[in-house]
């Protein structure tokens, strides 16, 4: 008697509705913004990273309701604050305190603006609305969406939506909706998996995941990104092996996912030769992507970023603070790049670990490993509670590793894959919350058999058999 009426006291699974149109809303103006570039200007001749007077407002606006959904579920968001992984906020802390020695105070100070902006919305949508599956709830249609707006854009305005330039890497090469090809890749790459995740979790009818898997393998083919292409194929892998793996095989999970993530980091500082030596676990890579070994040339720009990351090894240049928009004016520590490039630009280090190092240092880089060290472990709990929720977020923190070996997205508030691995970073902090407060998984209690066979489980024991 007393274990079902433990089993009744639980907490409802009813997801919560207050609030729930109101996050969705700003979640889906600050991704959209993220993304289309205001005007449809693909041009990028000023620096728009900051939007025109329309989105500016609009930015305003979703400080503002994030705010007052905060203060108005403040308890919770202390809560929940306080369960956020201890090293994205020290990141945050970080980077604001970076001010101080930053080398263009007034670029940081207007990337911090935004960042402060974003984690707003983050909690917001973490503490309003909230159900188990809100994440890809909440991602999931609008990236679809997208992906489906970026081949209809494509089509019907292909001087706009295709690249033009001569160069035999971008001639030719869709960036849709998107501002590069690279870009459209990475959303393309996010549209694939979490149709992957939906057809496997059974989260949405068949057709629709169909529908969504194939625009995304469709922008994915046109943008000719061969990272996001190369991180598709592992990451889908991995989510097979995460969802449909035997019960007796589920301990040796953890294990692989380990192996995977050392794999990736290990390749990454092969990549940036910062172990002599290991060169020669390089020697596949054309056979596998096509590249040569230069990757396209990014070697030469990270040779170039590591000659000045020395300049200030410990905590780096200030956060966003070394590179600009458009072209750099020669009293800029950046316009040195130009040279030995030979006329080139490239406007980021194209590589996240690296980018970390050069904006925040050493500290910066061990925090950054820190808060994927820690992602990992929330995401390894999480499994063991709610299998198809953990396997999303393990699957999405392979995919953010292998993008980042040549893009540079590790906690970039200018790009949407920030917003998307932030989100997921308080999401997977709420559920872990919602399951220490003696919740249960939603996916476990729409099961009625379950919760039966445990409410009818003390009938069944034998008298005097430990409970």
């Amino acid at each position: 008697m007393s274990a079902a009426a433990g089993v009744a006291a639980r907490p409802p699974a009813f997801p919560e509705q207050r609030f729930s149109t109101l996050t969705a809303i700003i979640a889906w103006a600050m991704i959209v913004m993220m993304i289309v570039p205001g005007d449809l200007d693909y041009s990028f001749s000023a620096d728009t990273s900051d939007g025109n007077p329309v989105t500016r407002t609009l930015w305003l606006l979703i400080l503002a309701v994030s705010l007052v959904i905060i203060f108005l579920r403040g308890p919770l968001a202390l809560r929940l604050v306080r369960r956020i992984n201890i090293y994205y906020l020290l990141f945050l802390a970080l980077a604001f305190t970076s001010v101080i020695w930053s080398i263009d105070p007034e670029m940081t100070v207007r990337r911090l603006v935004r960042l402060l902006i974003m984690c707003s919305a983050f909690l917001a949508v973490a503490v309003g609305g909230w159900n188990p599956r809100r994440f890809q709830q909440l991602i999931r249609p609008l990236v679809t969406l997208l992906l489906a707006g970026s081949i209809v854009f494509g089509l019907a305005r292909p001087d706009l939506a295709i690249h033009h330039e001569t160069n035999a890497e971008l001639l030719n090469a869709w960036h849709g909706l998107a501002p590069t090809k690279n870009a459209l890749g990475a959303l393309a790459s996010f549209g694939v998996i979490l149709s992957l995740h939906a057809w496997l979790s059974r989260e949405t009818g068949r057709l629709g995941a169909l529908f969504g898997a194939a625009v995304g393998g469709a922008c994915l083919i046109l943008s000719r990104s061969q990272t996001s292409i190369m991180a598709t194929v592992l990451t889908a892998a991995a989510l097979l092996l995460l969802m449909r793996t035997p019960g007796s095989m589920r301990r040796s999970v953890p294990y692989l996912a380990t192996g995977l993530i050392i794999l990736i980091l290990v390749y990454s500082m092969a990549m940036l030769r910062v172990i002599p030596g290991l060169e020669v676990l390089l020697s596949p890579i054309p056979m596998i992507t096509g590249k040569d070994l230069t990757f396209s040339g990014r070697a030469e720009i990270w040779a170039v970023v590591v000659d000045h990351i020395k300049l200030r090894p410990v905590l780096g240049s200030g956060y966003a603070a070394y590179w600009t928009m458009g072209i750099p004016t020669p009293d800029m520590e950046s316009y040195s790049v130009i040279a030995p490039l030979h006329g080139f630009y490239p406007g980021s280090c194209h590589n996240g670990y690296l980018q970390v190092l050069n904006d925040l240092g050493a500290v910066g880089l061990v925090i950054l490993l820190g808060y994927l060290m820690v992602y990992f472990r929330q995401s390894i709990r999480l499994y063991a509670i709610d299998r198809t929720q953990g396997a999303l977020f393990l699957a999405l923190l392979l995919q953010q590793a292998t993008i980042n070996l040549s893009e540079p997205l590790w906690l970039n508030a200018l790009l949407f894959e920030f917003v998307f691995m932030s989100l997921a970073t308080t999401c997977m902090a709420r559920a872990l919350l919602e399951t220490d407060a003696g919740g249960r998984p939603r996916s476990a209690q729409t099961r009625p058999r379950v919760a039966n066979r445990i409410v009818r489980a003390p009938a069944r024991r034998p008298f005097g058999a430990r409970s």
